[in-house]
């Protein structure tokens, strides 16, 4: 779930820039072993969730599709008015916002002069693995909410990640076991993962066990290469 750092990002946020998308690059750069006859859905242009067969298309969120190279990744947030950051813990408040070293294995993609947009990039084999992203508490500051990409999402995609509920992942996605992890020994708190490999798709959530019933919050969802068929 979000990192005390994350979560300090969410709530400290600087002043947003405009958010600017750069169709060029999303639509000309195109990860290896991906046919150019598929199709690539870019998440802040298409409703996922209204395609048919939904679970077989590959999926862009802001321009970063899993499979590209990590320097293809560099090139996509460049033109599109992003930073990739570290997402390292920072040994001194000047790291804090530190630019990611083409070694490390995950960065957080924030605007040039503003916050995070909600958006971790995960590296394998200097290709992106995985996609996180992450949906701002309620009491994140008013610019991290704006910039955050999963405002940028359509219809009932949108729906889906701003007003998530387990009754709504249910019907999306059908249901799943849920991987309990207490926050801490004997705490209430409790982080929860839903599997759907064959969609390539992983929901986590953090709930509170003195709720009854508990209501599910802080919202992450990770895009990873699908499992068998969907």
């Amino acid at each position: 779930m979000n990192s005390p750092l994350q979560k300090a990002i969410f709530r400290t946020g600087a002043p947003a820039a405009t958010l600017i998308f750069c169709a060029f690059f999303a639509s000309h750069i195109r990860p290896q072993g991906i046919p150019q006859s598929a199709e690539i859905v870019e998440l802040t242009h298409t409703d996922l969730f209204s395609l048919p067969d939904w679970q077989r298309k590959t999926v862009s969120v802001n321009g970063f599709v899993l499979g590209m190279t990590r320097e293809q990744a560099f090139e996509i947030a460049q033109a599109d008015n992003l930073r990739l950051l570290t997402n390292l813990a920072p040994k001194t408040v000047g790291e804090l916002n530190g630019p990611c070293r083409r070694d490390e294995s995950s960065c957080k993609v924030c605007r040039v002069k503003g916050p995070w947009i909600g958006v971790d990039l995960f590296f394998a084999a200097d290709r992106l693995a995985k996609i996180k992203v992450s949906i701002p508490p309620d009491d994140a500051v008013e610019d991290v909410k704006k910039v955050n990409v999963a405002r940028q999402f359509k219809a009932s995609t949108f729906h889906f990640f701003n007003h998530y509920s387990d009754s709504l992942r249910n019907l999306v996605l059908g249901p799943a076991e849920g991987k309990e992890k207490p926050a801490l020994r004997g705490a209430a708190l409790t982080y929860v993962e839903y599997d759907y490999p064959q969609s390539g798709l992983i929901v986590h959530t953090t709930i509170d066990k003195r709720d009854h019933p508990p209501k599910p919050f802080d919202l992450e969802i990770d895009f990873v290469s699908r499992q068998g068929k969907p």
